[in-house]
């Protein structure tokens, strides 16, 4: 007897004997209980960068959550989500990889906020012939041969530096000090951010960097600010930037500040940190969810969140394990060198757009073409890997809340 005619003997049964609700309840797809498939999760719980690792792993876990209870993958198996701590360092990640991967088997390794951990966890993945999927920015990750591995769900760091340079000059500001920290992330968006604002008539008084974890950055504060530039861009991450921006509140300086939403923002943390009458006014830019769409909607909802909560890395870990899936199933298969050759059909189409995994999940099982949309992006790639068409948000903080000023590309 086929599986379909055992169903149908089965419903038949079940509704003769009044037995409605059992009959309703075998309709729906079985939650998944067969062999398992490992994906490892390695994000940031403690260090400079702990702030984004819980929603992260939350986001991950409801995604795990939603495919599982939807029947899992390649016929019954269970995704398995193992977590480590990134630690907002290298020599931790490299650690949290090598764990995951001789230990726990893992098929694909997503999370990587930091670049520095992303780069160093890179040439492991590489020697594994695993996938990396990441949200950190430096231009170096996607560099080379990834043999496809290598999945950046995050905007180059050089687009963000001309992007913000773009915007302040919009705002009509003509000289600016820049204030950077010492990082391949924050290295590779300088230079475009100075190229283009001196090539559109602006001037640089000076440029300064500092070290990560200074036990004081009131010198380069006083040396950055005391030559009055009308705004100072400060690339920066949050435990820093708000040691400098208590500097700067100290002192009195009346530049204009310009960061990172990593920095300015954190999911609340830095206003929080900092007081609301310090964080007055300070301009922040980050790669932005697709604010209005319906499945950054839905996303929101699933994360407990108010409607207009701003998750600037939770989506992105949604759309990895999103991702992920869709690709071991389209190629029937959990090894990372024949799913990674699935993503670009099934991120940037041809296909009807959709935003839910588990319908994405049906129809690619049915054979038919889609072009997935994330809770964190549009998710369009390149074929090294970098995504396309990220837009950025530009944001101030009044009165202790991000106001968006606009949504620039």
């Amino acid at each position: 007897m086929s599986q379909k005619l055992s169903r149908r003997v089965i419903l038949g049964a079940a509704a003769a004997a009044g037995a409605v609700p059992l009959a309703i309840h075998l309709l729906r797809p079985a939650p998944a209980t067969g062999p398992v498939i490992r994906l490892g999760l390695i994000a940031p719980f403690t260090g400079n960068t702990g702030a984004y690792g819980p929603d992260m792993e939350k986001a991950a876990r409801l995604t795990v959550e939603q495919i599982n209870a939807a029947g899992g993958l390649l016929d019954g198996h269970t995704l398995e989500l193992l977590v480590e701590d990134e630690e907002s360092s290298p020599t931790a990640s490299v650690a949290a990889a090598r764990k995951l991967l001789d230990v726990h088997k893992v098929a694909g390794l997503i999370g990587l906020w930091g670049s520095p951990p992303g780069l160093a966890v890179k040439p492991i993945a590489l020697q594994y012939n695993t996938a990396l999927f990441v949200s950190c920015s430096a231009n170096e990750l996607t560099s080379g041969d990834t043999k496809g591995l290598i999945w950046r769900f995050q905007a180059r760091a050089t687009h963000w530096g001309t992007v913000i340079a773009r915007s302040m000059l919009k705002q009509g500001i003509k000289t600016v000090s820049v204030l950077a920290l010492q990082s391949p992330f924050v290295g590779s968006m300088v230079a475009p951010f100075e190229e283009h604002f001196r090539a559109h008539g602006g001037q640089i008084l000076e440029t300064v960097r500092y070290n990560p974890d200074q036990p004081s950055y009131r010198a380069e504060v006083e040396q950055v600010f005391s030559k009055q530039p009308e705004a100072v861009f400060v690339p920066a991450l949050l435990t820093d930037f708000s040691s400098i921006v208590k500097e700067v509140y100290r002192g009195g300086f009346t530049s204009k500040l310009f960061t990172l939403s990593v920095a300015a923002d954190a999911e609340g943390k830095f206003v929080s940190g900092v007081g609301a009458e310090a964080a007055e006014g300070i301009h922040h830019f980050q790669p932005s969810p697709p604010l209005g769409s319906p499945g950054y909607q839905k996303f929101v909802k699933r994360m407990g969140a108010r409607d207009d909560a701003l998750f600037l890395f939770a989506g992105n870990t949604h759309d990895q394990v999103a991702l992920f899936a869709l690709a071991v199933e389209k190629a029937r298969s959990s090894a990372p060198l024949d799913y990674t050759r699935q993503i670009l059909s099934l991120s940037n189409g041809p296909g009807e757009p959709v935003d839910d995994v588990v319908e994405a999940l049906k129809r690619v099982r049915a054979g038919q073409p889609i072009n997935f949309v994330g809770a964190g992006s549009d998710v369009d790639f390149s074929p090294t890997g970098d995504q396309l068409n990220r837009h950025f948000g530009h944001y101030v903080i009044r009165n202790g809340q991000n106001a968006l000023v606009e949504l620039v590309s």
